[in-house]
């Protein structure tokens, strides 16, 4: 694959001052060699510029080398790593911008660096290789550190919901209907939408929506979706249109974004549409309400879901986006789970952890996740009510006490399964697990029910050492391994101990 102009431009900008240190020249020196200036010169050395041939050939002159070696896109040995990482786009892919970090700057301080950083930076570009780390895994780890830096709560973005409802006059009171959506998007904003045309293609059953540019804008929405998925889709094209953003997937799919701003933008969009359909003030109240219940009861989220028009996955996201700033709730983790019913996969397809320790999800990761977990019931429960009956929006609900086997941390963990629409034969769960901390017992009134089961939990199987689960799908090899180098470092300690006396 051809390197990008910009990678072009930083190599031969690392070369000129490779070879310009290797003949003890200044900047000040060069420029007089070659009459080039100082400043044109410090712009191609940091990947700013790239001389026209002429202005080549009198550098190569100057610096006594063959203008092909210059120009050339092989490095030397020493610069060689950063060659790689350049070329493996890692750089690329990491929304470094969004952390004022400059690529053409981070490259010259790594060249400028010892050896030992160089051997750092291969080892990193082998194991993004081995790992088969992509673009989207980059800038979804980015953007879940974005998420928990702001306790997932965006102020101006509640302000933006405020000021598009006072805007439009859509009333607070809930639910927020699809058809009062429909006429904001075709009024305000001339889009035409149409239900029937996407359905048309079989290739394309898995799309929840697509939105078409031109001069007759058109958004067009998968049929199968239930009433509250289409009207969060509305939500989101109304979110794209307020907040005037451009940069964006024109497919509506978590999978398919192109840039970390894609991601970022798509974050913006799903958050106000979450809050325009679940408004914070009227929310607040219910979340309030159901804390302060003396018993757990599951049927009361399924009543929010229903007065709200919500599903599962809104609701207990908006409880994570008020639940730090508005409950001073501000540990826990959010998961989603897919699954094919009666398989044993279960596949994360979202995360996010707020100053928790404890890591449930498996980072993502080829491992099995923990079977005794609330999340993998609820989907196993929803299999077998799927056999009395085919309904979408039966939705199942479970809560569980989470104790972990090595810290012994619990969290009240909060599960809600649900068959999929658009993929016959797929279920997935959302699950919401709160650290039971002294903040959260003087918060939520059913925090030690004692009709909620108390199971020991670990994060995955291969990182396990309960020794009595009936649950396992795989065997203990990275806790074994962990605990056989553990007694080695033990056993090394003592022996030195020993022999120093």
């Amino acid at each position: 694959m051809k390197p990008s102009k910009s990678i072009i431009k930083l190599i031969f900008g690392l070369k000129l001052k490779q070879l310009r240190q290797e003949r003890n020249l200044s900047l000040s020196e060069l420029a007089v060699r070659s009459g080039v200036s100082i400043s044109y010169l410090n712009e191609i050395e940091s990947g700013k510029k790239y001389p026209k041939a002429d202005k080549i050939a009198i550098l190569s002159d100057a610096l006594g080398v063959n203008y092909d070696k210059l120009v050339s896109l092989k490095l030397s040995k020493n610069l060689t790593p950063i060659g790689e990482l350049l070329n493996s786009k890692i750089l690329e892919q990491l929304p470094l911008d969004h952390y004022g970090i400059n690529i053409s700057k981070l490259i010259v301080m790594v060249s400028n660096a010892p050896l030992q950083l160089s051997a750092l930076v291969a080892t990193l570009v082998d194991i993004v290789k081995s790992s088969e780390l992509s673009q989207n895994n980059f800038s979804r780890t980015a953007l879940r550190t974005y998420k928990e830096f702001n306790e997932n709560y965006f102020e101006e973005l509640e302000k933006e919901v405020e000021n598009f409802t006072k805007e439009t006059k859509i009333s607070n009171s809930p639910p927020v209907s699809y058809l009062g959506l429909l006429s904001v998007v075709k009024n305000k904003y001339s889009i035409e939408v149409n239900d029937n045309i996407l359905n048309s293609y079989p290739q394309l059953s898995d799309i929840r929506a697509v939105f078409v540019k031109g001069k007759s804008k058109k958004l067009l929405i998968n049929s199968n979706l239930s009433d509250s998925q289409k009207t969060f889709i509305l939500g989101k094209e109304i979110a794209y249109q307020h907040l005037g953003i451009t940069d964006r997937s024109n497919i509506y799919s978590s999978t398919r974004v192109e840039s970390f701003d894609q991601l970022l933008n798509n974050l913006k969009a799903s958050y106000f549409a979450t809050s325009l359909i679940l408004k914070k003030d009227s929310i607040l109240k219910d979340f309030r309400q159901f804390f302060s219940m003396k018993k757990w009861d599951g049927n009361e989220l399924l009543f929010l879901i229903t007065k709200y028009n919500a599903t599962p996955e809104m609701l207990l996201q908006r409880l994570t986006n008020l639940a730090a700033k508005f409950f001073n709730l501000n540990s826990y983790f959010f998961l989603r789970f897919n699954t094919k019913e009666y398989s044993d996969v279960y596949r994360l397809t979202k995360e996010l952890r707020l100053n928790t320790t404890e890591n449930p999800g498996g980072y993502q990761s080829k491992e099995h996740y923990c079977r005794r977990w609330n999340s993998i019931g609820v989907l196993k429960k929803l299999e077998q009510e799927s056999k009395k009956t085919q309904a979408y929006d039966n939705s199942i609900v479970g809560a569980q006490v989470s104790e972990f086997y090595n810290s012994k941390d619990q969290y009240f963990s909060i599960s809600i399964a649900r068959k999929d629409r658009l993929a016959e034969g797929n279920n997935s769960s959302v699950t919401l697990g709160f650290l039971i901390n002294e903040d959260f017992k003087n918060e939520v009134r059913f925090w030690n029910d004692p009709n909620i089961l108390i199971k020991e939990v670990n994060d995955t199987c291969e990182k396990c050492l309960i020794s009595d689960c009936k649950e396992r799908v795989a065997p203990p090899i990275a806790a074994e391994r962990q605990k056989k180098y553990s007694s080695t470092i033990t056993t090394l300690e003592k022996l030195m101990n020993e022999l120093q006396d």
